[in-house]
């Protein structure tokens, strides 16, 4: 790993993985005849979500991507049809492209897990749904090496980003918290010799981590603590904590839980920093951080956020000073200080 910027930034590859979600969301509406719903009454998604019986959290990351594809209109905070999903998504159409869609659907298998996040019949295993296994505060050797290496996958060139773009001159010992691999940990300690990183996992993932930091070569710099963020004391003795896609996968409770322990063990003058995709200021775009969020809605018990609502944790856990700063690819850390 290096700290060297790639030739073109991540986007492109970010677009075209995310890209696997978007026909899905139109194969859940047709199925659950959602636009016929919106036909007889443009809603909210707390009012289409009551009406239907669907669950909220589930409405309320599927409509922006309908939106987003140019299926749905918004007025007066109301989703309603227009020409296109009235020509093409309703069943009394002529034009209506419901059979291929149907078809299409038996081969996806994001259409049944869509299905049952947004109908309130998630009845998956923790196996197939990796925070779970977080929550519990065990994760099997298996699972802890494929998500790990997933993660890593995502994450290695917003890490190797961040150091060029972020100002990290005030951090001398860092808590990587939930560092899956440690790869922004890894980016730091070659960008500084003189930085301390600590990776906090479980211990299955922490096994892991060392052999990432060692095929970095940066093991006198980067070391492992195992600790259950949920239910152990955070070591103290950091000035800054970092994690990196770890709020979006926790309801805003669990969020505000987890700035309360950051809060806790830093020091007067320490920084939390959140490194995330972040949704605009209205929470209904860019489609990237959108499908994202949808992502976390089918996998986890999460959501993407806007700048506005991670400030707002932050600020009711304690921290002053909250800060916002695009980083690399589509990839922003919001700070704040103790």
């Amino acid at each position: 790993m290096t700290t060297a910027l790639p030739a073109t930034d991540d986007t492109r590859i970010w677009n075209l993985w995310l890209s696997m979600y978007q026909v899905p969301c139109i194969t859940v509406a047709l199925e659950l005849e959602l636009f016929e719903s919106l036909d007889a009454k443009p809603d909210t998604p707390e009012g289409l979500a009551g009406r239907r019986g669907f669950d909220l959290r589930g409405v309320r990351a599927l409509l922006p991507m309908l939106l987003q594809q140019g299926l749905l209109h918004l007025h007066e905070g109301r989703y309603q049809l227009n020409e296109t999903s009235r020509t093409y998504m309703l069943k009394g159409s002529p034009w209506n492209w419901r059979g291929f869609y149907g078809r299409v659907a038996k081969t996806l298998a994001s259409h049944k897990l869509l299905l049952e996040t947004v109908n309130n019949q998630r009845a998956l295993a923790a196996k197939t749904r990796a925070a779970d296994g977080w929550e519990s505060g065990h994760v099997d050797m298996e699972l802890a090496r494929e998500v790990t290496g997933f993660m890593h996958s995502h994450s290695v060139a917003a890490a190797a980003g961040m150091t060029h773009t972020f100002d990290f001159s005030r951090t001398v010992r860092m808590l990587d918290v939930g560092g899956g691999s440690g790869c922004f940990s890894i980016a730091l300690a070659k960008l500084r010799p003189d930085i301390r990183c600590t990776v906090m996992e479980l211990p299955t993932i922490c096994e892991l981590v060392k052999q990432y930091i060692a095929q970095a070569g940066v093991d006198s710099q980067v070391d492992t603590v195992v600790v259950d963020m949920f239910r152990q004391a955070w070591p103290s003795g950091y000035d800054t904590h970092f994690f990196s896609n770890i709020f979006h996968d926790w309801s805003m409770e669990t969020c505000l839980e987890l700035a309360r322990s950051s809060y806790a063990a830093l020091p007067a003058g320490g920084r939390i920093l959140l490194h995330e995709m972040l949704l605009d200021d209205g929470g209904l775009g860019p489609m990237p951080a959108v499908t994202f969020s949808l992502l976390m809605a089918m996998g986890t018990k999460g959501q993407q956020f806007t700048f506005g609502q991670l400030r707002e944790i932050l600020q009711e856990a304690g921290f002053r000073n909250i800060a916002c700063r695009q980083t690399y690819g589509y990839f922003s850390i919001v700070s704040g200080e103790k």
